[in-house]
């Protein structure tokens, strides 16, 4: 059974369209189309996960942004002080002159986090945002 096929077209950045590029040929990939549909397998995925998390939970969310982005950092601070029964911890590094990562240890209902993740990874500037349950 064949499925069908529709043609989308995405807008990206000179340099993640170059690194995209770069893991094709080093994975082998027979098309950009390819990796793209493997990416947003992995990324459904990860969000049917997240959503079928129940109860108590405890974890670290890993967010890696622009710094330069205007208004991010204001944004994800007002989200942190909005969070505050479910974050621990907020850990900083500096990645790069244009890039930082920040570690969040939360502990709280499942709800909570994922939507703080949710809100967290939508926003214009956040390059990823990742939950790890432990």
């Amino acid at each position: 059974m064949s499925q069908r096929i529709t043609r989308v077209s995405l807008t990206l950045p000179q340099d993640l369209l170059d690194e995209l590029d770069r893991m094709l040929k080093a994975q082998g990939y027979a098309s950009r189309s390819e990796a793209v549909r493997d990416a947003l397998r992995d990324f459904l995925a990860s969000y049917k996960w997240r959503s079928e998390l129940k109860g108590e939970q405890l974890g670290a969310i890993l967010v890696m942004y622009e710094h330069d982005v205007r208004g991010l950092t204001d944004a994800l601070m007002d989200i942190q002080h909005a969070s505050l029964s479910i974050i621990g911890a907020v850990q900083h590094l500096h990645v790069d002159t244009k890039n930082c990562l920040e570690t969040l240890i939360v502990k709280g209902p499942a709800e909570k986090i994922r939507k703080l993740v949710d809100r967290l990874g939508a926003l214009r500037g956040v390059k990823q945002a990742k939950l790890v349950v432990v």
